[in-house]
């Protein structure tokens, strides 16, 4: 009788730690986002009248600005960021 109870809570033991060592994470489905070029962007990029434009004029997720062009004919330019 006492074997059979030391071996039942052997048992129970042993699965609690192997449930709590299993990794629980459950797939989940990740946003992706892409950029483009902002439609009618004009002047200067700044962060906070690119984030607001993009947000509130083109209704996308975010705006960055970034650098766009190439050599000596590099600007920065107004991204929108929105879900791909």
């Amino acid at each position: 009788m006492a074997k059979s109870q030391f071996s039942c809570a052997t048992f129970f033991a042993l699965l609690i730690c192997f449930l709590l060592l299993v990794p629980n994470k459950m797939p989940m489905a990740e946003a992706s986002f892409c950029k483009r070029l902002a439609k009618n962007w004009s002047g200067d990029c700044s962060s906070d009248r690119c984030y607001n434009y993009c947000k509130y004029t083109e209704h996308v997720y975010s705006g960055e600005c970034n650098w766009n062009g190439n050599g000596q004919h590099r600007y920065y330019a107004c991204y929108c960021v929105y879900n791909c």
